[in-house]
């Protein structure tokens, strides 16, 4: 039986859930990382665009999203997700799916029409395979980037 998961607004005291998490996934703690990140979140991200995930108490994932105007050229308000994460133990049981639906669904109340990501299909074919799932599609946008130094 699936335990239920509720979605909240992301806050200071998530910090330490957020630097184990990754550095279970990865092998590096990046404590003041996380910090300088919550801290840029709280400052000018809307209160909705920031979430984590529970179940039981525990905070079990994260989505740092944020809203931009006239970015890119692109006409009007549209939101980003920047970045899902998601406890290892906890994988597969819908967690990142409701972050993004949550994070849409709010974008979507406050009349953002266009919710955008970026992925490397190369080095990350489960994300494109799962932003599919949940309805993104390739844009219509092509990224551009020069390597320096």
């Amino acid at each position: 039986m699936k335990k239920k998961i509720d979605i909240r607004n992301l806050e200071k005291n998530d910090l330490s859930a957020i630097v184990s998490m990754e550095e279970r996934v990865t092998g590096v703690a990046r404590k003041s990382y996380w910090e300088k990140r919550i801290e840029l979140s709280e400052a000018i991200r809307p209160h909705w665009a920031s979430l984590v995930a529970e179940i039981d108490g525990r905070v079990v994932g994260f989505l740092l999203g944020r809203a931009g105007e006239l970015e890119f050229g692109l006409p009007g308000t549209v939101a980003w997700i920047e970045i899902i994460g998601v406890d290892p133990a906890f994988r597969h049981q819908g967690i990142a799916r409701q972050l993004v639906e949550s994070f849409t669904a709010s974008a979507e109340d406050h009349g953002i029409a266009t919710v955008f990501t970026l992925v490397d299909h190369a080095k990350q074919p489960d994300m494109k395979e799962f932003f599919a799932r949940l309805g993104f599609a390739q844009g219509k946008m092509l990224h551009f980037q020069k390597e320096i130094g």
